[in-house]
């Protein structure tokens, strides 16, 4: 049986109580963390990243110009902000707009193509300042955990 020690201090004393937890509720005993552990690895957000802007990228090709799928690529830039690599925002960033260019050009005729182009290129600047403010954040983060 695993315990949890709780303090509680009241009136400057400290009492303490041990509420037994059930194996089911305790981590270590859970089937899912193993998995769960993984995919909130590095090598885990990576494979999920990858994932997802491949998928996104064969949605992308398969729909018409003028669908907004291009909306999805938001995905792996903000799952790439709990990535603890350094550069994970930028390159995730640059992959993904090679993939947002190419799908413009792979996509089929739906929309004008100066349309299509200008939605793309209003996407592009967004997601450029997306990546830049996630990475500012992202970096002041990790300022004040190396500096703890």
């Amino acid at each position: 049986m695993v315990y949890v020690m709780i303090l509680r201090e009241h009136a400057g004393s400290r009492n303490r109580w041990s509420i037994p937890l059930s194996p089911a509720r305790h981590p270590k005993h859970s089937s899912l963390t193993p998995v769960l552990s993984t995919l909130a690895s590095d090598l885990g957000i990576v494979l999920v990243i990858t994932v997802v802007i491949i998928g996104v990228y064969l949605l992308d090709t398969v729909t018409p110009l003028g669908e907004p799928v291009w909306l999805l690529y938001c995905i792996p830039l903000i799952l790439s902000y709990w990535s603890s690599r350094y550069y994970a925002i930028p390159t995730v960033c640059i992959v993904t707009l090679l993939f947002l260019v190419g799908g413009l050009l792979v996509s089929p005729q739906g929309l004008a193509v100066n349309l299509a182009v200008v939605n793309r290129f209003t996407f592009f600047l967004v997601f450029i300042c997306i990546a830049i403010f996630l990475w500012l954040k992202r970096r002041g983060q990790i300022r004040r955990r190396d500096l703890d």
